[in-house]
């Protein structure tokens, strides 16, 4: 199952406990079971904010290694090109 469907699953579960905790409020005898079934609600809403940060964590480093990259890229296309120097030879080797 892909992590969209699992969040997705999440959120659609803590609105049915939520639809199930206000028509048990709604009752009033199960007060205490209503609180313990919303506290749940909690725990999914906070597994989704550390999804969401997690997936904000790696889009902002996969952003600065494309950067990082890019600048990489660009400083080896203004380096000048080297051409090697002329090998001169004195002129007492020369043989003629």
């Amino acid at each position: 199952m892909g992590e969209n469907n699992k969040v997705l699953l999440g959120v659609l579960g803590g609105v049915l406990l939520g639809a199930f905790g206000a028509a048990v409020v709604k009752r009033g005898n199960l007060r205490p079971h209503a609180a313990k079934v919303l506290s749940y609600g909690y725990d999914i809403k906070d597994a989704i904010i550390e999804q969401a940060e997690t997936l904000k964590e790696t889009c902002e480093d996969l952003a600065a290694e494309a950067k990082e990259k890019y600048e990489d890229r660009k400083a080896e296309e203004q380096k000048p090109a080297v051409t090697p120097a002329p090998t001169v030879v004195p002129e007492d080797s020369k043989k003629e």
